[in-house]
């Protein structure tokens, strides 16, 4: 791994871009002088004033600066000289400008000019006003949940603009997730997104990893492809942290803080965090996942999943974390229910008019999701293609302590048999993890040949069971413990009587619900009862 990884106190890089970018509330221990930083030097291109280094790295340093000609405050990266006269750092430096000018999102911090002066390599941003959520994480508690999906949502629609252009961030840290002073959550550094179509891979050296130790995802650390699933899993983990008031991992080196994701799964947030809610939970454990397969695809399927959570408008919740005066923004109406913009009717004239118009606005809606219904009833009943439900061939019960197959192993089929009215049980427990006798015990699903699987759907006679899912191309030599099925495709405590599993496409043959805690039955004993496990593939 020593070869593969450079040690440093944050930061697992390659080159220059390894630069914490900071706002106007994090000056460090920078100096108040721009000439005791850079001699020499108060102006740049002759029209941009450096006024205060706000950030620094081994490669850059960022200036808050003035721009004379458009009469607004930036925020400027320079090169070190020592570092302008390399053309490789130069031409991945005129790089990141290029990629980065691309992106046009209100959560994104923008580029607006790149340049070179009397051997002065610079690029000029949008300055931010506000903090950095690292600095916030130093300062707050384990933050509210709603505020931690806002800040998701905001972080995962800026990282989806970037993938729908064909770039990956690569490094999604707290420092590089900006709020400005209205609460607007701002991505910031692109300075290793690297193109997707990796034409450019000859700009990073073989064998070393780009990305922040405690955030770098598990492929950043071989030779896999990168992309969008990189940046999902770090921020994943960056909302962990926001959650739970600790990094998700720790070890005590960089390197072997990056290394711990190789072989430990992180663990829910719900367990360490009981207020967090089931569906903030699922997602983060989704986009975390080990198998890049398994995450979300990308930053716009996450802001999506993130986006029901938040009941306001995501910057209003999050402005608290800048404002703390101002009260986190719970409203109980639905987003799309409630105005965002100008004041409220300060009439009664004024407000008969808003309401009839909203009357009448509410009833062409109706109209219009009436037709909908209608069309879309006739569609199914023709010829719209449904997802198809996979048939299990086999199912047999699997325990590592029980040779002949564990617990009612001979009803096992009855899990599968497309009839919710039968089942199979488990025995019956002193406690919900099997009276300490075994670690689990497990389902083995034969779907005949290999089926590519998007969804699963586990449905229970009663919830609260704790479930993992794992699947193979062929059946295990140790198909009884979870050991031999490699990483999970999914995991949850305490599921719900029908819990549905949204998969990315998988095509395997066997899979696994490897059961690690059970339920309360009407007796005040243990047991689990799987009513029915399907597995459903495309249309």
């Amino acid at each position: 791994m020593r070869d593969r990884v450079q040690d440093d106190a944050e930061t697992i890089t390659d080159g220059p871009e390894a630069l914490p970018v900071l706002t106007s509330g994090d000056q460090g221990d920078l100096a108040q002088d721009p000439s005791q930083v850079w001699p020499g030097r108060a102006r740049l291109a002759d029209r941009y004033a450096l006024e205060q280094p706000i950030a620094s790295g081994g490669a850059a340093i960022v200036w808050r600066a003035f721009d004379e000609n458009l009469g607004r405050p930036v925020a400027i990266k320079l090169l070190h000289p020592h570092h302008a006269t390399d053309d490789t750092v130069v031409e991945r430096f005129e790089r990141e400008a290029r990629a980065a000018a691309q992106l046009n999102h209100p959560n994104t911090v923008r580029i607006y000019d790149t340049g070179q002066d009397d051997g002065l390599v610079f690029l000029v941003m949008e300055y931010i006003d506000g903090l950095s959520l690292r600095q916030v994480l130093r300062k707050e508690e384990p933050l509210e949940p709603v505020v931690v999906a806002a800040i998701g949502e905001q972080a995962a629609s800026a990282l989806g603009d970037a993938h729908a252009h064909g770039l990956v961030h690569r490094d999604i840290k707290p420092a590089n997730i900006l709020l400005s002073s209205d609460g607007t959550v701002k991505v910031t550094d692109f300075g290793i997104a690297k193109a997707l179509s990796g034409t450019d891979a000859t700009l990073t050296t073989p064998g070393t990893v780009v990305g922040t130790a405690a955030y770098v995802a598990p492929e950043q650390l071989s030779d896999s492809d990168v992309d969008a699933r990189a940046d999902i899993y770090a921020l994943g983990i960056v909302l962990h942290e926001c959650l739970t008031g600790r990094p998700a991992f720790a070890g005590d080196t960089p390197t072997a803080t990056a290394a711990m994701r190789l072989t430990h799964d992180l663990l829910p947030p719900r367990q360490l965090r009981a207020d967090v809610p089931r569906a903030l939970d699922d997602i983060i454990v989704r986009a975390t996942r080990r198998d890049p397969i398994d995450r979300y695809r990308d930053g716009h399927d996450m802001a999506q999943a993130l986006a029901p959570l938040v009941k306001s408008r995501p910057a209003d919740v999050t402005a608290s974390l800048v404002d703390p005066e101002r009260d986190v923004v719970t409203p109980p109406a639905g987003r799309h229910e409630l105005p965002y913009s100008g004041p409220m009717p300060t009439t009664r004239r004024e407000y008969a008019r808003r309401l009839m118009a909203a009357f009448i606005g509410g009833l062409v809606l109706t109209l219009v999701a009436v037709f909908a219904t209608r069309a879309l009833q006739e569609d199914t009943n023709g010829s719209a293609p449904q997802a198809v439900e996979w048939q299990v061939v086999d199912a047999t019960v699997v325990d590592p302590t029980d040779p002949d197959g564990g617990d009612n192993a001979e009803i096992a089929a009855l899990a599968a048999d497309g009839d919710l009215q039968t089942a199979w049980s488990s025995l019956t427990y002193g406690d919900r993890v099997f009276d300490g006798h075994r670690d689990g015990i497990g389902l083995v699903f034969d779907l005949g040949q290999q089926r590519e699987v998007r969804s699963v759907i586990v449905e229970l006679v009663r919830g609260g069971v704790d479930v993992e899912l794992y699947a193979s191309d062929t059946l295990p030599a140790a198909q009884d413990t979870p050991e031999g099925w490699g990483t999970p495709r999914a995991s949850q405590r305490d599921i719900r009587p029908q819990q549905p599993f949204q998969l990315n496409p998988t095509t395997n043959r066997y899979w696994l619900l490897w059961i690690t805690g059970l339920s309360a039955d009407s007796t005040g004993r243990y047991r689990v009862d799987v009513a029915e496990v399907r597995f459903r593939g495309p249309a």
